[in-house]
């Protein structure tokens, strides 16, 4: 799936209930494809997604490709890390790249809390887009205004 612009797609469709919008964290997805524990409930939301209609709507922030793709690098030769990193990019989600709305709402996470720049980055698309935010990091448990899924 190729990144769009934020005006070629309604990335949280209004007619999914709350509890059916995702955010996936970088956490969310090294879960699914190390397959630990918790995969079966990302692989859960992503079917959900891949349904006709479509049950969910999962976004997937360009942080999150972004750490994913230094993270294959440090371990993988780089044909392999685009393999994996483009077989990523064909899940059903919606890559959703940076914006000026985002980018403040980002940053006013980030000066109210302990979180790092990546992790602001998620937090701040799942509040923004009122989405519950898929994650193994116990750095968002002190973010009260976020909705999660909490992974083991």
């Amino acid at each position: 799936m190729t990144p769009l612009a934020r005006d070629e797609v309604e990335v949280v469709p209004t007619s999914l209930p709350l509890d059916s919008r995702f955010v996936l964290d970088t956490s969310a997805v090294f879960c699914l494809l190390n397959d630990e524990p918790g995969a079966d409930r990302v692989e859960s939301i992503l079917q959900a997604a891949r349904a006709e209609p479509p049950q969910a709507s999962v976004l997937l922030p360009f942080m999150a490709l972004m750490e994913l793709h230094y993270h294959l690098l440090r371990v993988h030769p780089a044909e392999t890390a685009r393999e994996i990193l483009n077989r990523v990019q064909f899940w059903p989600v919606v890559i959703v790249e940076s914006d000026p709305v985002w980018r403040t709402h980002a940053a006013e996470v980030k000066a109210t809390g302990n979180l790092s720049v990546a992790d602001a980055w998620m937090a701040g698309l799942a509040t923004l887009r009122d989405a519950l935010l898929v994650h193994k990091d116990p750095e968002f448990d002190a973010f009260q205004a976020l909705r999660v899924v909490r992974l083991p």
